[in-house]
Protein backbone atom coordinates (compact mmCIF):
# COMPACT_ATOMS: atom_id res chain seq x y z
CA UNK A 1 0.00 0.00 0.00
CA UNK A 2 2.98 2.03 0.80
CA UNK A 3 4.80 1.59 -2.55
CA UNK A 4 1.31 2.31 -4.02
CA UNK A 5 1.13 5.93 -2.19
CA UNK A 6 4.65 6.69 -3.39
CA UNK A 7 4.03 5.89 -6.75
CA UNK A 8 0.92 7.81 -7.15
CA UNK A 9 2.36 10.73 -5.53
CA UNK A 10 4.96 10.65 -8.14
CA UNK A 11 2.96 10.61 -10.32
CA UNK A 12 1.12 13.54 -9.65
CA UNK A 13 4.19 15.31 -9.47
CA UNK A 14 5.23 14.74 -12.35
CA UNK A 15 2.23 16.06 -14.03
CA UNK A 16 1.93 19.00 -11.96
CA UNK A 17 5.66 19.95 -13.53
CA UNK A 18 5.29 19.25 -16.58
CA UNK A 19 1.68 21.55 -16.20
CA UNK A 20 4.05 24.24 -15.39
CA UNK A 21 6.89 23.88 -17.12
CA UNK A 22 4.45 23.67 -20.59
CA UNK A 23 2.79 26.62 -19.35
CA UNK A 24 6.05 29.29 -19.02
CA UNK A 25 5.27 31.18 -21.98
CA UNK A 26 8.00 32.06 -24.82
CA UNK A 27 7.08 34.60 -27.84
CA UNK A 28 3.80 35.41 -25.94
CA UNK A 29 2.24 31.30 -26.58
CA UNK A 30 2.75 29.00 -24.22
CA UNK A 31 5.42 25.99 -24.54
CA UNK A 32 2.88 23.35 -25.01
CA UNK A 33 2.09 25.40 -28.10
CA UNK A 34 5.80 25.47 -29.46
CA UNK A 35 5.61 21.59 -28.77
CA UNK A 36 2.69 20.65 -30.02
CA UNK A 37 4.03 22.31 -33.67
CA UNK A 38 7.24 20.65 -33.25
CA UNK A 39 6.03 16.97 -32.07
CA UNK A 40 2.45 16.63 -33.14
CA UNK A 41 1.59 18.51 -36.23
CA UNK A 42 4.43 17.59 -38.29
CA UNK A 43 4.83 15.59 -41.29
CA UNK A 44 5.98 12.13 -40.08
CA UNK A 45 2.95 11.97 -37.71
CA UNK A 46 0.23 13.30 -40.37
CA UNK A 47 2.03 10.56 -42.83
CA UNK A 48 1.49 7.62 -40.14
CA UNK A 49 -1.95 8.89 -38.94
CA UNK A 50 -3.12 8.42 -42.38
CA UNK A 51 -1.78 4.95 -42.54
CA UNK A 52 -2.88 3.52 -39.84
CA UNK A 53 -6.68 5.72 -40.64
CA UNK A 54 -6.40 3.67 -43.88
CA UNK A 55 -5.29 0.33 -42.48
CA UNK A 56 -7.73 0.67 -39.84
CA UNK A 57 -10.60 1.16 -42.85
CA UNK A 58 -9.22 -1.79 -44.69
CA UNK A 59 -9.48 -3.97 -41.14
CA UNK A 60 -13.08 -2.86 -40.37
CA UNK A 61 -14.59 -3.66 -43.87
CA UNK A 62 -12.54 -7.08 -44.33
CA UNK A 63 -14.02 -7.35 -40.95
CA UNK A 64 -17.40 -6.84 -42.13
CA UNK A 65 -17.37 -9.41 -44.80
CA UNK A 66 -15.88 -12.18 -42.99
CA UNK A 67 -18.63 -11.85 -40.45
CA UNK A 68 -21.28 -11.41 -43.39
CA UNK A 69 -20.74 -14.49 -44.83
CA UNK A 70 -21.62 -17.77 -42.91
CA UNK A 71 -19.89 -20.43 -43.09
CA UNK A 72 -21.23 -23.85 -45.00
CA UNK A 73 -21.55 -25.85 -41.85
CA UNK A 74 -23.17 -22.60 -40.10
CA UNK A 75 -26.09 -22.45 -43.10
CA UNK A 76 -26.89 -26.27 -42.43
CA UNK A 77 -27.40 -25.29 -38.51
CA UNK A 78 -25.20 -27.93 -37.53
Amino acid sequence: MNDLLKWSAKVASTAVFWVFVLSIRQDGRPLFYHANNLLVQNTIVRTVDEGLTDVWGRLRRAAKVAFANKAPDEAKGI
